[in-house]
Formats: C-alpha cells, structure tokens, sequence
C-alpha cells in the first residue's frame, strides 16, 4: 500500500441534465461496497456517443431519463478499496474496464459477458461514469498499468479495446487485406490493431488529410473516399457509421471475406444485399470487448500501440464543457479531460 491520503468528503462531478445540459456539482465522495475500489479519476476521454448523449439525450439503445455522470473511457489511481479487497491496491495506478456483467446469465457463462442482457456500463444511464473526482468500480475491473503508459493512454484502453475485440470478430491474420472506414480512434487503432496482428495490406479511409497523414504514420495506406480504393480485401473493418460508406464497404469484400461493423450510426441501416448473398460474405456486429484488458495494457507498454498521438486537446474538470459545446475540428481526433493531478 503506497501513502495515499484519505479521499475527501466531497467532490466536483459533471452532470449531464437534459440535452446541451451540462452541469459542474459538487456533491458526496462515494465510499466503495464490498469487491469495489474507490477510483481517484485521473484521465477521461470524451468518445462519439457521450456527444450523443448531450446532443440527443441517447446513444444507441441507452437513453437518459434522469441526470447523470457521463466518461466510460477512464482510469486514475486507487484511494480506497472496499471489504474484500485486498489494501495493498491503495495507490495503485489503474485503467477501468466499464462493463460490468451480472456474471449469471446464459451469455456470462459461456465467457460472452459483452453480450450480457442485464448489464451495467459505467458512464451511461444505470452506472456513474468517470467525469468525476471519484468513482467506485469493481476491484476486478481495475487493471494495473506500468508507469511506462501515461494517463490519457490509460484511459484509451477502452478505444483500443473496441478495436481489438472488432478484429476478433473479423478473425484478422497473417497477411490478410483490411479495409478501415474512418479515421477517428477507433478507426486509427483498428488500423494498429490490424497491423499488430500481421495484416498484409491495411487501407484506411478518410477524408481529413491530417488524419489520413496520421494513418500513413501508422503504417496505413490511405485514400479520401472509397471511390479511390482499389481491390478487394479480406476484411472491412467499418468504423462510421454512415450509411453510404457502410453500403458502399461491402462491396470491397472479397467472396467469403468478412465486414465488421463497429460504427453505430442509424438505428437501421442498408447493405447491398446481392453483392453480400452473391459472395457469401459475412456481417458481423460488435458490441464493445471482452477480455482485452491485459492484452491492450501490454501493447502499449511494448509500444505496439501508440495512442498519446492521438489527443489533439487536454481540459480540465473545470473547463470539460468545451469538449461539447468547442467541438474538434474534423481533422482533430481526441479530447481528453483531465480531473486528477
């Protein structure tokens, strides 16, 4: 156990309210149950669906229907730990896995606790998230890291993560051929996901130039638009969203090639279904990760994933509304706010 000072009585935490609603509080410092720690909250990145979130009131499926704390990217320090856990963690610097399964259900018993139907989510509707001094999480959700990863990359496990469970599902391998649409984070990480994994030729689309030059850094071939992109590949990995593209990216799929749809976007979508028949290629869908934890933490300490180049502005707690109301430009990439020292 490292001399970590007690938490305080209270703290300053972000509530989200209402649409474009976004309101700086002080309130009580949680103390942590049994199996949880009590997260002092060092770095949070600010991904596309808390944008939703304070735009539309909802992401996806998750729907706001009372105020809350938004922030599912995040790690910090631990202050305090609950019964049960060991108090030798005090100190220790960690990054949080969000997602927590209820461990009982059909999909949680066959190791496929990201499909659970009752599970919570740290930073949406149902579970605090991190745009606070304090947290209380799971003790098994903490997971170390070395001092050799900063904060902010700390806190991009959870991008990283995403883009490594959707190479899973595309069963990327030596010398395969990946197709990425959109050169966001989670776009630029699977590239290094796709990389790491021995992929062949990766092309990475995008129509922001300094993004496209951040790819080519990567390791990536680049192009403006799918109309510049030629061959077929083995994998599509989609990380937009939209529409056109994601219709359009299928047709870049080899015969019995496989397209991974990681971008959420319209709550129904259209595919070219002859193109998709015809060749017998596979959609598959990704709903966020499983065991990519240690996996992730371990790349980044061997520098096989660089995720530091990424963020394009740091705020403060105090100024975190900016992130909404001052978006990035389109050639920025990522927003992280930073609570703790």
């Amino acid at each position: 156990m490292r001399d970590t000072p007690p938490p305080p009585r209270t703290m300053k935490a972000l509530l989200l309210h209402g649409r474009e609603d976004l309101r700086l509080t002080e309130r009580p410092v949680p103390a942590p149950g049994p199996g949880e720690v009590l997260l002092a909250v060092g770095s949070v990145g600010v991904c596309g669906s808390d944008r939703h979130f304070f735009s539309e009131g909802r992401a996806s499926s998750d729907v706001m229907t009372e105020p809350f704390v938004m922030g599912h990217e995040f790690g910090g320090r631990i202050a305090a730990v609950g019964a049960g856990v060991d108090p030798a963690r005090i100190g220790e610097r960690v990054s949080v896995e969000p997602l927590v399964p209820c461990g009982a259900c059909r999909s949680c018993a066959r190791g496929a606790y990201n499909v659970c139907p009752t599970q919570r989510f740290h930073g949406v509707p149902g579970a605090e998230g991190a745009l606070q001094e304090y947290v209380a999480v799971p003790a098994r959700n903490a997971f170390p890291v070395p001092d050799a990863i900063s904060d902010a990359a700390a806190a991009m496990v959870e991008p990283i993560s995403v883009s490594l469970w959707a190479s899973e599902r595309g069963e990327i391998t030596i010398g395969d051929s990946v197709l990425v649409t959109g050169g966001g984070p989670i776009g630029l990480f699977a590239l290094q996901v796709a990389r790491a994994r021995g992929a062949g030729r990766v092309v990475l689309v995008e129509p922001q130039p300094s993004r496209r030059e951040t790819a080519a850094g990567f390791g990536a071939e680049t192009a403006a638009s799918l109309d510049e992109v030629t061959g077929e590949f083995d994998v599509l990995m989609e990380c937009t969203g939209v529409q056109a593209v994601r219709h359009d990216g299928c047709g870049h799929v080899r015969p019995g090639g496989r397209a991974v749809f990681v971008g959420v976007g319209a709550q129904d979508a259209g595919v070219p279904m002859p193109s998709v028949i015809e060749r017998e290629v596979d959609i598959r869908g990704v709903m966020r990760y499983r065991f990519t934890w240690p996996v992730v933490i371990e790349g980044l300490a061997a520098g096989r994933f660089r995720a530091d180049e990424l963020v394009s502005r740091t705020l403060p707690l105090e100024e975190a509304h900016r992130a909404w109301t001052e978006p990035l430009t389109g050639a920025d990439v990522k927003t992280i706010i930073r609570v703790g020292s």
